[in-house]
């Protein structure tokens, strides 16, 4: 704990939204994480959060999970909402497809690939009295790659976005700065974290490399909610099978880019040796759905 104190101290660093994407690499390549402040204004959340106070209201705590390791992963008071980008609408421009994110998301992709889906867009919800999540990298979903451990590609982008103010005490996400740097063989305890504290509208910003987890939440009546945005390459399947859980009508109203960050269109590499995915006859897949 001491030797990461002394190269990032007690916090991480923090950025205005905004920040050129070279000024953001660089802190990242770092800490592995970087806070990325006032994405969301408290308009913008007032209206989100409103639209899903129904939704996580009629939502049971928990995992159905057959996998007892899952069920712990999940945690036993803690909700999971996915398809936000159905619920709401505003985020699309707003967030999921906001074109300074996306050129993170691109930045953090480098050499990996050009094209990318958004893998989910899920609401965690902590409980009062709910334990700390147990520690992982995000890069697990595609366990393949932790073979080639700190030399792995980016496989993850993740973005945690607070929509009320996250406290220690409530559960902020735990990270362990540098570990994304760390030989994967090398073991990693709950005393090594600090604690991503993030006022509402802003987002801790990291790569799939980096030891995390949810923090306990320990307050007697506050539920932490975040929104968690994370993307995946084009080449590997997302979370979210979107292409079966949002509705045409809605993706009709999407902009382009939007429509492609769920599978509504194809996955196209400009590099002269990449190719294009997620066709139909080998066309653009926007064109077979009418869009």
């Amino acid at each position: 704990m001491q030797d990461i104190q002394e190269q990032v101290g007690e916090r991480l660093r923090s950025v205005p939204f905004g920040v050129p994407a070279a000024d953001l690499m660089k802190i990242i390549d770092e800490d592995g994480g970087v806070i990325i402040e006032d994405i969301l204004s408290r308009q913008q959340l007032d209206e989100v959060n409103a639209l899903l106070d129904p939704h996580l209201e009629a939502l049971h705590t928990g995992s159905s999970h057959e996998d007892e390791m899952m069920k712990a992963f999940h945690g036993e008071r803690t909700k999971r909402l996915t398809n936000v980008v159905t619920y709401c609408p505003s985020l699309q421009d707003a967030l999921f497809a906001n074109k300074k994110i996306l050129e993170y998301v691109a930045a953090m992709f480098s050499g990996v690939s050009q094209t990318f889906w958004l893998n989910t867009c899920q609401v965690i919800e902590i409980h009062p009295g709910e334990q700390a999540q147990m520690l992982h990298r995000d890069m697990g979903n595609y366990p393949v790659f932790f073979r080639y451990g700190r030399d792995a590609p980016e496989v993850m982008v993740n973005m945690i976005l607070a929509l009320y103010d996250v406290s220690e005490e409530a559960g902020a996400t735990r990270v362990i700065p540098g570990s994304h740097k760390w030989d994967f063989e090398r073991p990693y305890t709950q005393d090594m974290t600090i604690p991503a504290t993030l006022k509402a509208g802003s987002a801790l910003f990291y790569g799939g490399k980096l030891v995390h987890g949810g923090g306990a939440n320990v307050t007697a009546d506050f539920k932490r909610r975040v929104l968690a945005v994370p993307y995946n390459p084009g080449f590997l399947v997302p979370e979210e099978a979107y292409p079966f859980t949002v509705p045409m009508e809605a993706v009709r109203k999407m902009s382009p880019q939007m429509q492609q960050l769920i599978g509504f269109r194809s996955f196209h590499q400009r590099d002269p040796l990449g190719g294009s995915l997620w066709q139909n006859n080998y066309e653009e897949l926007a064109d077979f759905l009418g869009l």
